[in-house]
């Protein structure tokens, strides 16, 4: 975890002077292939800082209720044309780090809503004092046999289409982290009549003690 933060903060200084040497590239078309190159690179290099402090991170839990947080996720990617949409959101509450949690829903939404086209999420609750979102998409899914390997760093099902969605391989990897931090899981899995379903599962918190705590 050290040496990946300290390769992603060494890496940004030679993007910087790669920047403002690819500024002087005559060739429109040539200059703006290298700064699309490197703006991948930084990317990958904020992603990997940000992994090593999700995953060294220490926040302190907070009750927060699921519902209104996937709402306010939702529609912050609504206003930035985004197509998120809460089908269904049956009010329950969790323990985890509000803007953490927050962070983990939007990567899994963007995901649902850039490869899958749209995403539809829905907050339920399940058997066994379990609270899930569940987000679902459109698009073309992943190939079983690659489906073990979503949460790795830097996965991408088809690498050569990474240019054609902003990102660096890392969110769903973050995700995860903050999830599990939280003492949930993240459950992938192809729909039977097409595009993807994610499942975030997380520890329902009684209602008197949310109740309670939200006074508080």
């Amino acid at each position: 975890m050290r040496l990946l933060a300290a390769a992603g903060h060494d890496l940004r200084t030679p993007i910087t002077r790669m920047r403002l040497r690819a500024e002087f590239v005559e060739d429109d078309e040539e200059r703006s292939l290298w700064l699309s190159d490197l703006d991948e690179l930084e990317r990958i290099a904020d992603s990997a800082i940000l992994l090593v402090r999700e995953e060294s991170g220490k926040a302190a839990p907070e009750t927060v209720w699921l519902d209104r947080l996937v709402a306010d996720v939702a529609g912050e990617l609504k206003d930035q044309n985004l197509d998120v949409t809460v089908t269904e959101a049956q009010p329950v509450s969790v323990r985890a780090n509000r803007l953490r949690l927050a962070r983990a829903l939007r990567n899994l939404m963007i995901n649902a809503a850039t490869h899958g086209r749209r995403a539809r999420v829905r907050v339920e609750e399940s058997e066994g004092a379990k609270a899930q979102v569940i987000i679902e998409d459109e698009g073309p899914g992943i190939p079983p046999e690659l489906l073990g390997q979503v949460f790795e760093p830097f996965f991408r099902v088809d690498p050569g289409r990474r240019q054609n969605i902003a990102g660096a391989g890392l969110g769903l990897t973050i995700a995860r982290e903050i999830v599990q931090r939280a003492g949930g899981d993240i459950k992938i899995s192809n729909r039977k009549d097409g595009g993807l379903k994610q499942v975030v599962e997380l520890a329902k918190v009684e209602e008197l003690a949310a109740v309670k705590s939200a006074a508080e």
